[in-house]
């Protein structure tokens, strides 16, 4: 395997490594909208990968950073999850997971059939 197509591997790996914790954060702020005082979690992991990238930084060393939004409420009971928001946001993640494993799979279909196997 060459240089890029491993880097290429552990950007789509850390990447849907991260789309799995997201959709998790979702779900535990979806089951927590009717909780007073709940505060919701969000994710941090692209800008990190950007950073890394341009500065040739080793992308096995970077984590996706868990935050909790304090600051807002979105009902007077000091909750502030919107389901709505939540709901969007959570297909849009899967969308994303959808496609990164897609690419994944056209990945590996290459090799596969360089090695002789037909497309599955």
């Amino acid at each position: 395997m060459f240089a890029e197509d491993s880097l290429i591997l552990n950007i789509i790996e850390a990447s849907l490594s991260t789309a799995v914790l997201r959709h998790s954060l979702y779900s535990a702020n979806i089951a927590n909208v009717d909780t007073p005082g709940y505060k919701k979690y969000r994710v941090e992991f692209e800008e990190f990968l950007r950073s890394a990238l341009e500065t040739n930084k080793d992308i096995s060393s970077i984590e996706p950073k868990i935050y909790r939004i304090t600051e807002t409420s979105f009902r007077n009971d000091g909750n502030n999850v919107n389901l709505d928001e939540e709901i969007v946001l959570m297909n849009q993640n899967f969308l994303k997971y959808q496609a990164l494993s897609q690419f994944a799979k056209w990945y590996f279909d290459r090799y596969y059939t360089v090695l002789g196997g037909r497309k599955r």
